[in-house]
């Protein structure tokens, strides 16, 4: 009998990194190979590798020399390495150098050949390098192996057209491509008969689906599609990523009449100032982020609205910083990802004079953070002694931890009779910290006759 051989796969970065690891997992598996947990145990150690700031860049690498050496020091053969992905299409063949190990190289493109290059592996032991050229062909990524067994990821689109001038995602992920609408429903299909609860529409623009098309309004046929043949489903459905410039009022329309689509957007501000926001090519001023936020927050009163913001870009003053933290006090942001800005190759703002200090950087990163969490816990304060659906998805000895449809997080103790995946009315208590508690009142949804749906104020 062949031996089946093991793999295990560490990602790095973002939710379309983690969805890509587990359409690898999906075609290794279709190929014979085995899934483990246990990286100790496998006999090839794969890297889904970043490259969005230096330090992702740094970190990965470190981990793949500490992994390796430790493993070599503890087994008898050597595990084949595989590192892939953004960091792998950045640095090319100069991270053989930084990691000699490697066994095989492989960009952001071309994966469906890694389960044949790894089988050639395994017979010769040669060391390949895999850089296809940039494929401008429709998104057809199909076949993932779900991690997670509450939510699932279904990327809608790959790469991105936006060429902001702080980052590096199209110079190695390639100008957008669309998924065809006949696929994603095929995969919709299928997340929903295995029984998720949640499904996260993913791509670095949502808002932009279809656009390699020449189709200006995909994205709301999308939604529209989706809601028509899904909506009757036990489901929540949110997505993710929106360009502020691409968010249009048609769609937050169609969030609002939705029984499946949650009332939860995530705007990427990056900068407050106008300034700023213009030499990071963002296409959309203060004023006008300030706008749609408020668009929202009167269609969503309890809806959520998550960012992501970087300081010390070049050129930054103090009075541009004040301007960041003017539209978060505006905001309200209920989730937010902050960085400090690094400079990254090929990118338009690498030729700018980095003059902001990193002494100056780190404090105004911890100064926004301390807004940031001041913001978050006067919207939580509102917010307690109300009801609202929650989605349990994790478990510990003494509470089910879960999020809202606004995906605010909740921690509930533990009553008998409910388990993970269950959708639950919960009244919100207390705030420990910034972890809110919640009670469940009443019965689960599926228990009852009441129909599982969004309303208008951002509520299941």
């Amino acid at each position: 009998m062949q031996r089946k051989f093991s793999f295990a796969i560490t990602t790095f970065g973002c939710q379309m990194n983690k969805s890509r690891s587990e359409h690898l997992a999906y075609l290794l598996s279709s190929h014979g190979f085995i899934p483990s947990s246990q990286k100790e145990e496998a006999d090839i150690l794969i890297f889904n590798t970043c490259a969005v700031r230096e330090h992702a860049v740094e970190r990965a690498i470190h981990h793949i020399h500490q992994t390796v050496e430790q493993l070599s020091l503890q087994r008898a053969t050597s595990p084949i390495v595989v590192v892939c992905g953004c960091m792998s299409e950045l640095l090319r063949e100069k991270l053989s150098r930084k990691l000699p190990f490697v066994t095989i190289l492989v960009g952001t493109s071309g994966w469906d050949k890694l389960p044949s290059l790894i089988q050639e592996t395994l017979v010769e032991r040669e060391t390949s390098c895999f850089f296809p050229q940039e494929d401008s062909a429709p998104f057809l990524e199909s076949g993932y192996l779900h991690g997670d067994k509450i939510s699932a990821y279904l990327p809608i689109t790959y790469g991105c057209d936006n060429f902001c001038s702080y980052c590096v995602v199209p110079y190695v992920t390639g100008r957008q491509r669309s998924k065809p609408m006949d696929l994603i429903l095929q995969e919709f299909q299928n997340i929903l008969a295995q029984g998720f609860r949640e499904i996260i529409l993913l791509g670095q623009n949502v808002n932009s689906y279809g656009r390699d098309f020449g189709e200006e309004r995909a994205f709301e046929k999308l939604l529209e599609t989706l809601e028509q043949r899904f909506g009757e489903q036990k489901i929540w459905v949110r997505f993710i990523t929106s360009h502020p410039k691409d968010m249009r009022k048609s769609i937050i329309g169609m969030v609002r009449e939705s029984s499946i689509f949650c009332a939860y957007f995530h705007l990427p501000l990056q900068a407050g100032s106008d300034k700023i926001l213009a030499l990071m090519n963002r296409k959309y001023t203060q004023r006008e982020y300030l706008h749609l936020v408020a668009l929202i927050r009167e269609t969503f009163p309890e809806g959520g609205i998550g960012t992501d913001i970087i300081v010390g870009f070049p050129g930054e003053t103090e009075d541009d910083f004040q301007e960041t933290l003017h539209v978060v006090r505006k905001a309200q942001f209920d989730i937010a990802y902050t960085y400090v800005y690094s400079p990254r190759p090929h990118t338009r703002a690498a030729t700018l004079v980095d003059d902001v200090p990193l002494k100056v950087k780190k404090e105004r990163l911890s100064l926004l953070n301390s807004v940031l969490r001041e913001v978050y816990l006067e919207r939580v304060r509102c917010r307690l002694h109300t009801e609202t659906t929650v989605l349990l998805d994790e478990e510990d000895d003494s509470f089910f931890h879960g999020h809202t449809a606004s995906n605010l997080r909740v921690y509930i103790r533990k009553r008998e009779g409910y388990q993970i995946g269950a959708f639950v009315p919960v009244k919100l208590r207390a705030l420990q910290g910034t972890k809110v508690e919640g009670e469940i009142v009443g019965v689960r949804y599926e228990d009852s006759q009441t129909a599982l749906s969004c309303r208008s104020d951002g509520k299941r």
